[in-house]
């Protein structure tokens, strides 16, 4: 009698374990799917799979605080604050505090910030802005200085990078891409019968999904060629059409049977990332790090030099408009195409890297500059005597 009536306390025991976990792997796959559905919704704005893995670091931190703090998940947060058990901005503030205590940076607990409103709003959560800012506080943002990235120091990078590093470098310093558009530019973005060569950057690539334009020196033109030539045996004066599609900053390298791998956005920013990270860990001088703990030279780096050479020789306008802030674009389409150009070609040399021929070519304005000064002071001093006028002694 007793062996039965454990037998049978067992078996409701393990029945009700099992519908426990039957309905535990419900909940895990109903969260999964408006996970993922919430996604989807996010990735038709922006198509940047950046911002959903940003998202998806956030929505996993929550979990964990809402297990920790709350012993619940998201969708059992979300029906107690439809049925007014919680406030949710309380919950939004703790777990804000939860994200200080982990050291995450303001920056980043900004951002994730971002993903939970975003997400909270999808299951149905109404969020005041006006009550979100009185009620809910994050840690400041502090703005540290960084170490300027000089020529000098691109200079040292190049001569101890392989090529399609090189390539990339000059591309980024002399253009002001975002690694994310250098990545995926293709062959039948770039006008080589323009002077200077020009980037047409697609809207699908570009941040803020706007269209533009923008140009590299003769230098990087020339580093761009041979790279195109090495490694996809591109060829100048022809059409090189079956080559148009191609992203020529993805993987180079060729699988074991021959083919080259699919692209992979994030794999190729990756790659140019490693390789640059590689190079500096090579060279200590430039092996250095911003206040903030970030290393001083990255590719965000080179687009702020892009900035700061092409905003001091042409006005801030100008260089913003290049590198894709959409509120100088206005100013920048509504000047002539020769224009644009020549504005460009006025920077060039303060663009340019190592390339002899462009300096060169500066060395000899400045001679000839100097000679044409040289005239006129002679003919200035030979007026003055003529005309009996007392030359000043300087």
């Amino acid at each position: 009698m007793i062996v039965y009536e454990i037998y049978i306390i067992y078996n409701i025991y393990n029945f009700k374990y099992e519908i426990i976990l039957t309905r535990n792997m419900l909940v895990a796959q109903t969260i999964t799917q408006t996970k993922k559905q919430f996604f989807d919704s996010m990735y038709i704005i922006s198509h940047s799979d950046k911002t959903i893995q940003t998202y998806n670091t956030a929505l996993n931190h929550f979990e964990k605080f809402l297990k920790s703090h709350y012993h619940c998940d998201e969708h059992q947060i979300v029906e107690q604050i439809k049925y007014d058990k919680i406030d949710v901005y309380v919950v939004v503030r703790d777990f804000v505090i939860y994200l200080d205590q982990k050291r995450i940076r303001p920056r980043g607990i900004q951002s994730y910030l971002s993903g939970l409103k975003g997400y909270l709003r999808y299951m149905g959560i109404k969020i005041s802005s006006d009550d979100f800012k009185q009620f809910v506080k994050t840690p400041k943002v502090t703005k540290t200085r960084e170490i300027p990235v000089t020529k000098e120091m691109i200079l040292r990078i190049l001569h101890n990078s392989p090529p399609k590093l090189q390539t990339a470098i000059l591309l980024c310093t002399s253009s002001g891409l975002r690694i994310g558009e250098l990545t995926q530019l293709r062959l039948s973005d770039i006008d080589f019968e323009s002077n200077p060569t020009k980037l047409s950057i697609r809207a699908e690539i570009a941040k803020g999904n706007m269209s533009r334009e923008t140009f590299v020196t003769s230098e990087a033109t020339y580093a761009l060629q041979d790279y195109l030539k090495r490694y996809f045996g591109w060829k100048k004066n022809e059409s090189n059409f079956h080559l148009q599609n191609t992203m020529i900053f993805g993987r180079i390298s060729v699988t074991k049977n021959g083919s080259k791998p699919k692209f992979s956005l994030e794999s190729a920013k990756q790659i140019l990332q490693a390789s640059l990270r590689n190079q500096i860990e090579k060279i200590t001088e430039l092996n250095v790090r911003n206040e903030n703990g970030l290393r001083a030279v990255h590719f965000h780096a080179f687009r702020k030099f892009f900035r700061t050479t092409v905003g001091n020789v042409c006005g801030r306008d100008y260089a913003e408009a290049l590198m894709g802030h959409g509120f100088y674009m206005d100013t920048y389409y509504q000047l002539p195409e020769d224009k644009k150009k020549q504005m460009y070609l006025d920077a060039e040399s303060q663009l340019t890297i190592s390339d002899f021929k462009e300096v060169e070519k500066n060395i000899k304005k400045i001679s000839e500059k100097n000679t044409q000064l040289e005239e006129k002071f002679n003919d200035l001093l030979q007026y003055l005597r003529t005309n009996s006028i007392e030359v000043p002694n300087f």
